[in-house]
């Protein structure tokens, strides 16, 4: 499934089970949009993966929505690109987060 399939507005606890993973330049993307329209104290922020793509917790699509915390930037993202973005199960996306850097002794 891609973002492109998902019929918003999604309720929180549809959005929970979900992770949206996407290629670097969609990252990029993300966060110039947020930059030049988002508030800046609500900043989404990616998380790389192992396999070189990115990931945000599905449920910033509760926040997409018109009075949304991150409406602003969103309501300007390209929409044609929704079809690129893929929504899979949250533990998937998970189990390709890098191992934690080891603690300083």
């Amino acid at each position: 499934m891609t973002l492109a399939d998902v019929e918003l507005p999604v309720t929180y606890q549809w959005a929970k089970a979900y992770a949206l993973v996407f290629a670097s330049d969609l990252a990029e993307r993300l966060s110039q949009v947020q930059a030049q329209h988002g508030d800046q104290r609500h900043v989404p922020k990616p998380r790389l993966l192992v396999d070189g793509r990115w990931m945000l917790a599905a449920d910033i699509l509760t926040e997409c929505q018109p009075g949304g915390l991150v409406y602003g930037g969103f309501s300007q993202l390209d929409s044609d690109r929704f079809g690129d973005i893929a929504v899979v199960p949250i533990a998937e996306a998970l189990a390709l987060l890098p191992p934690p850097e080891p603690l300083a002794p």
